[in-house]
């Protein structure tokens, strides 16, 4: 038994693993699916509801990033090209690690917000050879 662990020993272990700040991400992130769900059915004018939407995509793609850690710098690039051309919340989606990135943006500039984007991430990469002009659609 003189091997066997105390609980100190767990409690010295656990500093080295995320747990809290996972299960942070998984229920915060939870709560905000029910704050959208509850803002898209609310009497907010849709500017109201559009804002508050974005900020919920804001709040859960820094989650995302901080707490859960399943970002990537290009796509924090991306997000941050997003919301710096108007969209009113962009975050991570899919599985994370290298996935895509969802905006919400207002009609009437999504044909130039899509110019911007490629102006200002993927033509870089498009010239390094990193991606092909034809994968943009």
């Amino acid at each position: 038994f003189s091997e066997s662990s105390t609980s100190l020993d767990v409690l010295k272990a656990a500093k080295n693993f995320k747990l809290h700040q996972r299960a942070v991400h998984v229920y915060s992130e939870a709560k905000r699916v029910y704050a959208f769900k509850d803002t898209v059915s609310s009497n907010l004018s849709d500017e109201d509801k559009l804002k508050k939407l974005g900020n919920l995509m804001n709040e859960s793609h820094h989650s995302c990033s901080v707490l859960y850690e399943c970002s990537c710098p290009e796509l924090e690039e991306l997000v941050k090209i997003c919301r710096d051309h108007n969209a009113l919340g962009a975050r991570l989606t899919g599985a994370g690690w290298g996935g895509c990135a969802v905006a919400l943006v207002k009609e009437g500039i999504v044909p130039q917000f899509i110019l911007n984007l490629k102006e200002k991430f993927y033509q870089s990469r498009i010239e390094r050879g990193v991606i092909n002009n034809n994968d943009l659609g």
